[in-house]
């Protein structure tokens, strides 16, 4: 003892204790100071992400206000608990360590590819490394073998009048995915879809230990799936059309040869690939046409001018434009995050970004900024239209990312909301009715957009 005294002793012990905590969890707070980056004030145990970590406010919503309130501003900066975290704003800088750079910023860095959930193990959005590129060219091997045509026009004849537009949108993917990937007409993807979808209080405990703390979610082998959906999908995947294009590609083979722990079953890793289909292809998709109707029913000359321009097979590039626009507003994924994998020197200013620190593409905000499109709080397809292009720059429209980690199934979702669109608006006009909101209550989950609540639209059957 330093003293002859008990508690004096203690009392040292203490205070050099809470001195040594304090460094560690305060190590960061001048981080983005030092650079000369605009940033949040960090709180210690919390940083600058508190309002997310309390559960007070979303990481869109964080996103957006801190975007919004630094409008001169290329980048900033933030602590998510006590890591460095930057915001990148500028168009040019986006692009540059998405594309250009892109081998200083390949991985996502949520903390989760080591994870064990049947959702996650091989999935694109969370692998990193050379399991990713394996992962990847046999993904673009099985998505250049899904050609059949799919059929959806029996699948709408019971909507008629005031209709739950989630529920009816379910049965119209249902059947989509199901042709499109198991060969049939059956029900796994929808217990599937209906498991995903879920948002118990339980499912949004997990969603957040993935978000705010993925190691106790990987640590405690986490699952979104439970075991008898999980084995009721294996049983379907076992003669379907997704169980062919992975065997013959081979590249479980060699995603197995990178990853010990890969599934030891062929059947195992089609299901795991299934999953990926519904997490990533479906509920995007799903929310992608729940808001375009919504914007179509609320703008019924938009409505009208595109269905005659299909009518007279003329209206590809409008249609075109209509989904760009609702991607614009509502876009399925509204940051993307990178984490930098070795030191990085902003060619452009004396920015330094270390190792481990993420960078976050803000999609919402850019694509709500006036910078680069006129009023855009307003649903007008017509931008989409210009010859100049709907912004300034290519990289302020980003619904489905950029660079090398692109998303893999644009062409395939855009072919199906375009495929959907279509036959409704051919057979339906869209109307607003009493139960349909001044406006869509969109939160995050999983690391994207959802509707909170379900949508009403009247469906009415046209005349010809």
């Amino acid at each position: 003892m330093f003293f002859e005294s008990f508690l004096l002793n203690l009392s040292v012990l203490v205070v050099l204790i809470v001195a040594l905590v304090f460094d560690y969890v305060t190590k960061f707070f001048s981080y983005w100071y030092v650079r000369h980056v605009s940033y949040k004030t960090p709180i210690p145990f919390f940083g600058s992400d508190y309002h997310r970590v309390l559960g007070l406010t979303n990481s869109t919503d964080e996103v957006v206000k801190l975007y919004n309130e630094h409008p001169g501003d290329k980048f900033v900066g933030r602590l998510k608990n006590r890591i460095p975290d930057l915001i990148v704003k500028d168009p040019d800088a986006i692009k540059r360590m998405l594309s250009t750079d892109f081998a200083y910023f390949h991985s996502r860095g949520l903390g989760l590819d080591k994870s064990r959930d049947v959702c996650i193990r091989n999935n694109l959005f969370y692998a990193d490394g050379e399991k990713w590129t394996l992962l990847r060219q046999g993904l673009e091997a099985v998505l250049n073998g899904l050609c059949r045509e799919f059929d959806i026009h029996a699948c709408l004849s019971v909507a008629n009048g005031d209709t739950n537009v989630q529920q009816l949108l379910s049965v119209v993917l249902d059947s989509v995915f199901d042709n499109l990937l198991l060969g049939d007409e059956g029900t796994s993807i929808k217990e599937l879809r209906t498991t995903l979808q879920k948002r118990s209080m339980i499912v949004k405990l997990k969603s957040y230990l993935k978000n705010i703390f993925p190691s106790i979610y990987v640590t405690f082998g986490l699952s979104t799936l439970p075991n008898n959906v999980l084995k009721n999908t294996r049983k379907y995947m076992e003669s379907s059309k997704l169980q062919r294009l992975i065997d013959d590609s081979g590249y479980m083979h060699q995603v197995s040869l990178k990853d010990k722990h890969v599934y030891a079953s062929e059947n195992e890793f089609a299901s795991s690939t299934l999953a990926l289909f519904v997490t990533e292809g479906y509920i995007p998709c799903l929310y992608t046409l729940t808001a375009l109707f919504y914007e179509l029913a609320v703008n019924p000359q938009i409505q009208e001018k595109a269905r005659n321009s299909i009518e007279k097979d003329k209206g590809v590039n409008y249609l075109d434009a209509i989904i760009k626009e609702t991607m614009r507003l509502h876009p399925s994924h509204s940051i993307i995050s990178r984490q930098c994998v070795k030191m990085y020197q902003y060619p452009e200013s004396n920015l330094t970004i270390d190792r481990n620190v993420t960078i976050n593409v803000p999609v919402e905000a850019i694509h709500k900024d006036k910078e680069h499109y006129e009023n855009p709080e307003v649903f007008n397809p017509e931008r989409f239209l210009d010859d100049q292009g709907p912004t300034k720059h290519s990289y302020s429209y980003l619904p489905f990312g950029a660079g090398p980690r692109k998303c893999i199934g644009e062409q395939l979702s855009l072919r199906i909301i375009k495929g959907v669109t279509k036959m409704i608006l051919n057979k339906y006009e869209l109307q607003t009715c009493s139960k349909t909101p001044s406006k869509l209550a969109v939160v995050d989950h999983d690391f994207g957009r959802v509707i909170d609540k379900e949508l009403w639209l009247n469906f009415k059957l046209r005349e010809f």
